[in-house]
């Protein structure tokens, strides 16, 4: 399954429980009082921004991963010393060419 196909049936299977949660609003309302402890109109502002709730979660994860992936990424030696070569050999093609530094 290729990736774009991947977030559109999450986000149309999340977009099909939103609206069922909408149509139920009555029914979710009351379950979430008597069940989970929570005020009718907490329940009520959860259902109804829950996309909002979902986009900024969204945005949290992609954030802690981009700093993840930047505190730990690995420093290459023999790569920068490889690249320090090859722009050392470019300039003196350059300066070959008639460009000066």
């Amino acid at each position: 399954m290729l990736r774009y196909q991947l977030f559109f049936s999450v986000g149309v299977l999340f977009i099909s429980v939103w609206k069922a949660l909408l149509s139920n609003l009555s029914t979710v309302k009351a379950t979430a009082s008597t069940n989970l402890g929570l005020h009718t109109t907490h329940a009520e502002i959860l259902v109804i921004y829950l996309p909002i709730w979902a986009i900024a979660a969204l945005g949290i994860y992609a954030l802690t991963s981009v700093l993840y992936r930047v505190a730990t990424f690995g420093d290459c030696p023999g790569a920068a010393d490889d690249l320090g070569r090859r722009v050392i050999v470019a300039k003196e093609k350059l300066k070959g060419a008639g460009f000066s530094f």
